[in-house]
């Protein structure tokens, strides 16, 4: 009897108060509550989503407690509430499988006998996909190396970069583009280039690369200081030094290495022009010479027509028939006209490294006046136009993509300068043939290279065109001339 007393005291002791008790029955009646409405909604979900649904269970999962499924409602529930999971009876339909992407298309691109996948490479190319995509099925070897770095021309980025591209199998006959016979002229080209690599002629000399530079750097500086004082004499200077800037600023981008890397902005800082949007126009201009629908140098409607409408399907101006009034003349504005989709790049680009490239180049210009600053810009233009648009835009303008060493060949024509003050103002664009062959080679080099790359045409049955640089002006106009009265 004192044990039963002991034990009947000690549970009175520990006897929870009825408020409480019903308080935490109410809390548990409210979960169980609770979970029913989650357990309806869930299945409502699902049926409007068209899966199987079946009853439900309310499974109560209590913390921190061993928790007993089905514990009645008189007994003490803990003091934590409780947590309510839904499952559903039966496990739903599994969800459809999703519609496969379409694949896509492999890009196929052969350079020295093997051919790299380069599906992935072609939007990274900083060149834009568009250059990968249009070689797809063809080997690419000669434009590979014309335009990159590889090693003998001053720097090997690019071949390292090739070399870890994913090798692929060669596409099928149907899918290979090219022409026979000139790829197999290639392989005498290829050959050939090795041969001047050997030789030496990629290697820079420094005492040219000074004196090149001290010649821009020479005029802008004349040209700057009397600008106040002889505005016409400074005009002019200013013109030519932006001239030859534009030429030396070309060399640069071309060539490869440490030295040409540094310098590759002096174009912008001189002439204001992007060197990322020059580099792109320019270079599908070397990959794709005087091919319609790719070379932008031959498409300049409404400025220039160089084929009548009939025969380029695009659309006529009734401009065209004065252009050989007004061609030369409008070679002014080609800087200018440089200079505003330069502005445009570097803001869609969002480039503020070149943005202070040009920046700088328009402060140069405002401690000039104004008849100064624009009039250098526009002799400047006027000869840069009118001798970059002569070597090329009389030549053939091809519709079908052909091999890279056979185009140049077909579209491209030298200039004989007739004195020195001429080849002085061509600054390197009269040996056009060479340069369009080997771009990373030094222009220094060229007019040397000349005899040379003739010989080699001769015997490999390709024609090497030229003509005296006055006869070429005449060539461009009659052509403009011509195409007026079609």
């Amino acid at each position: 009897g004192k044990r039963l007393a002991e034990e009947r005291g000690k549970r009175r002791a520990h006897r929870v108060p009825e408020s409480f008790e019903q308080a935490s029955e109410g809390r548990s009646r409210e979960s169980e509550s609770a979970c029913e409405e989650m357990a309806f909604a869930r299945a409502s979900v699902l049926r409007r989503s068209g899966c199987r649904t079946g009853p439900c269970r309310v499974v109560l999962s209590r913390a921190g407690s061993g928790g007993r499924a089905g514990r009645s409602a008189t007994s003490p529930p803990p003091l934590r509430a409780a947590s309510t999971i839904a499952v559903p009876a039966s496990d739903p339909e599994p969800p459809r499988e999703r519609q496969a992407r379409p694949q896509q298309k492999a890009i196929r691109m052969k350079i020295d006998g093997e051919w790299y996948d380069c599906s992935g490479w072609a939007k990274a190319h900083p060149g834009g996909a568009p250059f990968v995509e249009w070689f797809d099925g063809r080997d690419a070897t000669d434009v590979f190396y014309a335009l990159h770095s590889y090693g003998p021309n001053g720097s090997a980025v690019a071949l390292e970069r090739l070399k870890k591209l994913p090798k692929c199998d060669p596409p099928a006959l149907e899918e290979m583009h090219g022409d026979p016979a000139a790829i197999a002229q290639c392989e005498s080209f290829r050959d050939f280039r090795v041969q001047l690599e050997k030789d030496g002629w990629f290697k820079r000399n420094p005492i040219m690369e000074v004196l090149s530079l001290a010649n821009v750097v020479g005029l802008c500086t004349l040209g700057t200081a009397i600008a106040h004082t002889a505005p016409l004499a400074a005009t002019i200077i200013l013109g030519v030094g932006m001239q030859q800037a534009g030429w030396l600023g070309h060399d640069y981008v071309h060539g490869r290495g440490a030295w040409c890397s540094l310098m590759r902005n002096m174009g912008g800082f001189v002439n204001g022009h992007s060197t990322d949007w020059w580099t792109q126009k320019h270079s599908r201009h070397h990959s794709f010479t005087n091919e319609e629908g790719k070379d932008e140098d031959v498409m300049q409607e409404p400025f220039f027509f160089l084929r009548p409408p009939s025969e380029s399907g695009r659309e006529d101006s009734w401009s065209r028939k004065w252009q050989h009034l007004y061609g030369y003349p409008l070679y002014m504005v080609t800087f200018a006209l440089w200079r505003v989709d330069s502005i445009r790049s570097v803001w869609r680009r969002k480039d503020w490294t070149e943005a202070a490239v040009l920046a700088a180049n328009y402060a140069w210009l405002a401690c000039l006046p104004p008849a100064v600053a624009l009039g250098s810009v526009l002799v400047s233009g006027f000869l840069v136009g009118a001798i970059v648009s002569a070597t090329h835009q009389s030549e053939e303008i091809m519709e079908e993509q052909g091999e890279f060493v056979d185009v140049q060949f077909r579209s491209t024509r030298d200039a004989a300068a007739e004195n020195p003050l001429l080849t002085y103002l061509w600054g390197g664009m009269d040996v056009q043939l060479p340069h369009h062959l080997f771009p990373t080679m030094p222009r220094y080099k060229y007019h040397a290279l000349r005899p040379v790359l003739m010989k080699w045409a001769e015997e490999n049955g390709h024609h090497y065109r030229i003509s005296p640089s006055i006869e070429i002006i005449k060539e461009n106009w009659r052509q403009l001339r011509d195409v007026a009265r079609a």
